[in-house]
């Protein structure tokens, strides 16, 4: 076998291999901060979980920083996913499902925890929570957006500012629910209930939605 034969054959292992580390590490991480926090975790620990040396940890994510960013950003992977699919279904039925879904993920008991780390330690740490502000924020008012826009497009509602619609939207599927399980540890809502609770949201902002301007 040649060496440039030798070398292409390898080159596939390593990179499993790199791959396989990045995952390692990024699990044995999440694991650590949600126990520990932020400022709690070390990368010794993280590192004595995962296997593998410093460096490697460096060069994957550049700093404990960059490594919890990641971590914050698979679970906003998870809660992205709310908004896929139901490709079939009318406008207004997929942005009620896009809710559902949202607030599902959204109060999984990780995505609870991370963001208490991001408020207990966000102040002492404000890069914290600059990826939630300027990244998942954004992102999640955009995808809601445009899920309205279509329903206007459809003629199910007349208001003309689907951003603005997304960001109170997001805020009424929140309000409730997100801030009591951050401030109530042993509260509880079933599934069932959290649909309930998007349709409700759905059935306010239909309300703004439609409003007539007050006339002066």
């Amino acid at each position: 076998m040649s060496i440039a034969t030798a070398r292409k054959k390898a080159l596939p292992a390593a990179s499993r291999r790199g791959r396989d580390r990045r995952g390692e590490i990024l699990k044995a991480a999440r694991a650590v901060f949600l126990e520990r926090g932020f400022l709690g975790a070390s990368t010794d620990e993280i590192l004595a979980h995962s296997g593998g040396s410093k460096e490697t940890l460096y060069a994957h994510f550049g700093s404990k920083l960059g490594l919890f960013r990641e971590v914050v950003q698979g679970e906003l992977e998870i809660i992205f996913t709310s908004f896929a699919g139901h490709a079939d279904e009318a406008p207004l039925e997929r942005l009620r499902l896009a809710g559902r879904g949202f607030i599902r993920q959204a109060m999984r008991p990780d995505s609870i925890a991370l963001l208490r780390i991001l408020i207990a330690e966000g102040v002492r740490v404000p890069e914290l929570t600059a990826q939630l502000r300027d990244q998942a924020y954004g992102q999640i008012v955009h995808l809601f957006a445009e899920l309205i826009a279509n329903v206007q497009t459809a003629g199910a509602c007349t208001s003309d500012e689907p951003e603005t619609l997304a960001e109170i939207y997001l805020d009424l599927l929140q309000g409730g629910t997100v801030f009591r399980q951050l401030l109530e540890p042993d509260f509880r809502i079933s599934a069932r209930q959290l649909d309930a609770h998007a349709d409700m949201c759905l059935e306010r902002l239909a309300r703004v939605a439609n409003a007539k301007p007050a006339r002066a």
